[in-house]
């Protein structure tokens, strides 16, 4: 199993390749940066799965990493300090001089994702995690028909709020991303909205019937007779933030959802009058 990543040196930055000047002419062929990951397979629980990188700038092989860091979008490599002081989105710049071939110190600048042949490592940990869907539940059950002014208590079953991990290897570094979750939105299906920073509260028979959930839950004023087939959609969105680390190296990567339907009857009480 491979992942590529392919980029062209953005303009701006100094750097040639062969009698190209990616300045000016950054979609060149010879301007190209690849970058393979392969093999290692999908690990979980940050144990760490062993791969290979490989890159190439312009069709010829290159070095992946080096004493100067891992290789950019750019063809320039990008490292950290001896002491790791460096923030994490703060990275050493050095660059190959095309007249004389030396590598030149560009600086600190700051890299808003990692280098490219890093990012393909923390890119396949990201993609090994395992995040699952919400496992919801409520009182009265969902399977259940709902009463209108009757509170509804939502929540996840034991277990399932909780971080997630995964890693990948290369180069001797392994990176393991994490999936933490945030929150969960609650779409009852009736135009409102709940949002849940952690996984609610279950109910339990000591609880009030009438009462509402201390954390989490909906209280329905309309009935469902309405809807499409006579019941609300109950979507029960789970968002993650998820971060990667690794040798010394860290960061962030867009938040990811998850989520769970459900099919809710919600009916009125109707009293029966006898006599």
């Amino acid at each position: 199993m491979a992942l590529l990543l392919t980029a062209a040196p953005g303009i701006g930055h100094a750097d040639e390749w062969g009698d190209v000047d990616c300045t000016t002419r950054p979609n060149d062929p010879q301007c190209t940066v690849e970058v393979v990951y392969t093999g290692g397979g999908n690990s979980t629980g940050g144990s760490g799965s062993n791969g290979n990188v490989a890159c190439k700038v312009g069709g010829e092989v290159v070095e992946c990493q080096n004493a100067f860091g891992w290789l950019g979008g750019d063809g320039c490599y990008y490292g950290k300090d001896a002491g790791n002081f460096l923030p994490a989105n703060q990275w050493i710049k050095t660059c190959i001089d095309p007249a004389s071939g030396d590598m030149v110190n560009g600086g600190v600048v700051t890299l808003f994702q990692p280098p490219a042949a890093l990012g393909v490592v923390t890119q396949r940990a990201v993609n090994s995690l395992a995040i699952p869907k919400p496992a919801i539940a409520a009182n009265p059950s969902l399977t259940a028909q709902q009463l209108v002014h009757i509170p509804i208590w939502w929540w996840v079953q034991p277990g399932w709020w909780r971080t997630h991990t995964a890693s990948a290897s290369a180069g001797g570094l392994t990176i393991t991303a994490r999936a933490v979750p945030q929150k969960i939105t609650w779409y009852a299906g009736d135009g409102t909205t709940t949002v849940c920073t952690g996984p609610g509260t279950p109910w339990t028979p000591r609880a009030d019937p009438k009462a509402a959930s201390p954390d989490c839950g909906h209280t329905y004023t309309t009935t469902s007779a309405n809807e499409p087939g006579g019941k609300f959609t109950l979507r029960a969105v789970a968002t993650w933030e998820i971060s990667w680390s690794g040798g010394g190296f860290s960061g962030t990567e867009p938040a990811i959802t998850t989520t769970t339907a459900a099919n809710v009857t919600v009916a009125e009480f109707r009293a029966v009058i006898t006599g």
